[in-house]
């Protein structure tokens, strides 16, 4: 999927993703733009967090740059039969099991 199992919000920022104006994402296309953005997220194993803010740099100043917001939390493997889906995640080095 693409959607984070943790926060629900999309699993990478598509802003960098600029295919077709606007109006045509809203009204004439909506399938292919979504088939971009699934190929875009769907091979992301992590949602990715914000850039952390550089200290000493001044709030008024800066650019305001809108974040994607997630949250870092790692995504399972999802698998699905008939109507039941099964969640299952990878083993990483800190497990001790």
């Amino acid at each position: 999927g693409s959607i984070c199992v943790n926060c629900g919000k999309l699993k990478a920022d598509i802003s960098p993703i600029q295919i077709l104006p606007t109006k045509f994402v809203t009204s004439v296309i909506p399938k292919i733009v979504w088939a971009v953005v699934w190929a875009h997220c769907k091979t992301k194993m992590v949602c990715e967090p914000d850039d952390p803010k550089e200290e000493g740099t001044d709030p008024d100043n800066e650019e305001l740059k809108k974040g994607h917001g997630g949250c870092g939390h790692t995504q399972p493997q999802i698998r699905k039969e008939g109507l039941k889906l099964f969640v299952q995640y990878k083993k990483t080095k800190d497990d001790d099991d």
